[in-house]
């Protein structure tokens, strides 16, 4: 068995197979063609479920975008008709989160985050500027006189 294909999330993603049905009068196998056939996108309940569109050749696919959830996925058809045999296909593969170079450089929601950081850092640095060269007023002499709050000294 091969091992899982591993995709990132909000990647396209097309999944196709070929649906032929036998023939018995022609002695062969001919395209199947039908509207029907439904691919479910399940982790533990379905992400996606869509119909396959066919090309008229047997051909079944469908592109779709993976969701934004993280996880072990499976793409399952399941066709039940009358006269014909069950079609049961699983198919795994993993979504993976993006790697640290895959993320958007600056993102555009985050621009007023970005606006409060930097009003942040030049508040700090104007309120240190203030700080660091403003002489400081001479305390009065009331304040500075003694504990008894009295700045005239007993006998």
């Amino acid at each position: 068995m091969p091992p899982p294909v591993i995709h990132p999330p909000q990647d396209d993603i097309v999944y196709s197979m070929v649906i032929e049905e036998y023939d018995a009068e022609q002695g062969g196998w001919r395209p199947y063609q039908a509207d029907d056939v439904q691919l479910e996108f399940v982790m533990l309940d379905p992400y996606v479920r869509t119909f396959l569109q066919h090309d008229g050749k047997g051909r079944f696919a469908k592109l779709f975008k993976i969701p934004d959830v993280y996880g072990v996925y499976k793409f399952r058809v399941m066709y039940r008709r009358p006269g014909l045999s069950t079609l049961a296909v699983n198919t795994q593969v993993s979504i993976r989160p993006f790697h640290h170079d895959e993320y958007e450089r600056f993102i555009f929601s985050a621009y007023p985050y970005y606006a409060s950081a930097f009003s942040m850092m030049a508040g700090f640095l104007i309120f240190g500027i203030f700080f660091l060269y403003s002489k400081p007023k001479p305390i009065p002499s009331y304040i500075s006189g003694g504990a008894g709050g009295s700045s005239k000294k007993e006998n």
